[in-house]
């Protein structure tokens, strides 16, 4: 990376794949993390706060230390007791978690580590502090708008990029994952209350070589492709179809496909033509209208080709309308529609432990604590730690072994539902 200027308090860094220096937000306008009193131990994670609970797996607030005495907060999902004697639902945990550690973007929730401890299936996952998308429409629709269609476009754009990297992965043996997710939707796009956008879920990977061309329909209903809706085989273009729901919903605060059955919802999807809109929005750049029609052709030739061409189209209209949309200007926007208590990691409720965790004593909590905490960003691309957030000079293999609060994490544990994305072999 070239050397830059000094930012005032900021790190600079370029950015190579838009050719262009950017600002690095790490901490920009985060709230303080409380410091918990540990409830428990799992192996080396102290445990926190439950966020949620799902049919497969439960999902907690946790902390690890590192050899000099800094900290970090993350997540940690573990198979219910209930599920262990379940073969294929173990597998398809850890399956999620073989595949997505290797997933290393910006726009995309990492799994640092997968494996088990103590017999029992888990993964540590980057903790995504913020709202997903879906209750960021609702509050913005609560209070009588929509979000600022500048911001709503870049929302998009950044996870354009991040599907256009998922769809053209790699294995450590240099082929072609092949990897479509099959579950875009508002409740898998978070974002940070630093601005930052986040892909998650991963909920039923496959490996390369389980070749799968048709089957069960999986995925949200309601974000569907027709070919998904009709459990044909798909590619990254139903990916895409399921991006182009997300942006109508975003710019027009309303379902596009939320019928009163699913009967009617699957037809809808397969049958019923892109409804306008401007009509929803007159104010809304006509390049918009043709963005979204034609994410959602129903057939996946009419459509773009790539997550990278789409995310170039809306690059396009913010250039060609004079819009500059910053992770600063998203934290912002959020910063209105949102409250402090909103922002509160864990509420009281989730400061409690289920049967599986043997809890702390007062004095071991207390032990915990009192060591001097030191925050610091983890590097997500496969580098070495480093104070400012980017990657220092010399990489390292990272091991494979909270609307906000709970919600920003209960898409991954819907992963156990038979929601997520899936390892194709493409035609």
């Amino acid at each position: 990376m070239a050397d830059v200027p000094d930012a005032g308090g900021f790190d600079l860094y370029d950015d190579e794949e838009d050719f262009r220096t950017v600002v690095d937000t790490s901490f920009w306008n985060q709230p303080k993390i409380p410091d918990y009193t540990p409830l428990a131990h799992f192996g080396r994670f102290e445990i926190l706060g439950r966020i949620a609970r799902g049919g497969m797996a439960e999902v907690y607030l946790a902390r690890e230390w590192d050899e000099a005495g800094k900290a970090r907060h993350l997540v940690v999902k573990r198979v219910l007791p209930e599920m262990e004697d379940n073969p294929d639902l173990l597998r398809m945990f850890l399956d999620e978690g073989r595949v997505a550690t290797r997933l290393y973007h910006q726009n995309v929730c990492h799994v640092y580590e997968s494996g088990e401890i103590d017999g029992v299936a888990f993964m540590a996952l980057e903790w995504v502090w913020g709202p997903a998308l879906e209750q960021v429409v609702e509050r913005a629709g609560a209070r009588g708008g929509c979000i600022p269609w500048p911001v709503a476009v870049e929302i998009v754009a950044q996870m354009a990029a991040a599907l256009h990297y998922v769809h053209h992965a790699k294995g450590v043996n240099g082929k072609p994952l092949n990897i479509v997710h099959r579950d875009v939707s508002p409740q898998n796009i978070m974002l940070q209350w630093n601005g930052t956008v986040k892909l998650l879920d991963f909920g039923i990977a496959k490996t390369s070589s389980d070749i799968t061309t048709g089957g069960a329909a999986v995925g949200k209903y309601g974000y569907m492709s027709p070919e998904q809706a009709q459990s044909q085989r798909v590619d990254p273009r139903s990916d895409i179809f399921a991006l182009g729901i997300v942006l109508y919903e975003a710019l027009t605060g309303k379902a596009l496909y939320d019928r009163p059955t699913l009967l009617d919802t699957l037809s809808a999807i397969v049958r019923e033509p892109v409804p306008s809109l401007r009509a929803e929005r007159p104010e809304l750049p006509d390049q918009l209208e043709s963005i979204v029609k034609r994410a959602l052709a129903k057939d996946p030739a009419h459509r773009f080709q790539s997550a990278g061409e789409m995310k170039a189209a809306l690059k396009q209209v913010l250039r060609a309308n004079g819009q500059v949309v910053t992770d600063q200007r998203v934290a912002l926007f959020l910063e209105g529609l949102f409250t402090d208590e909103d922002r509160q990691p864990l509420r009281e409720s989730n400061r409690v432990l289920t049967g599986q965790f043997t809890p702390l004593s007062p004095q071991q909590a207390s032990a915990a604590l009192s060591q001097n905490v030191t925050y610091q960003t983890f590097d997500h691309s496969g580098g070495s730690i480093a104070p400012s957030g980017r990657p220092s000079a010399a990489p390292k293999q990272i091991p494979t072994p909270f609307l906000v609060l709970g919600l920003i994490v209960i898409a991954l544990v819907m992963g156990g539902l038979g929601i997520g994305l899936a390892l194709l072999l493409m035609s």
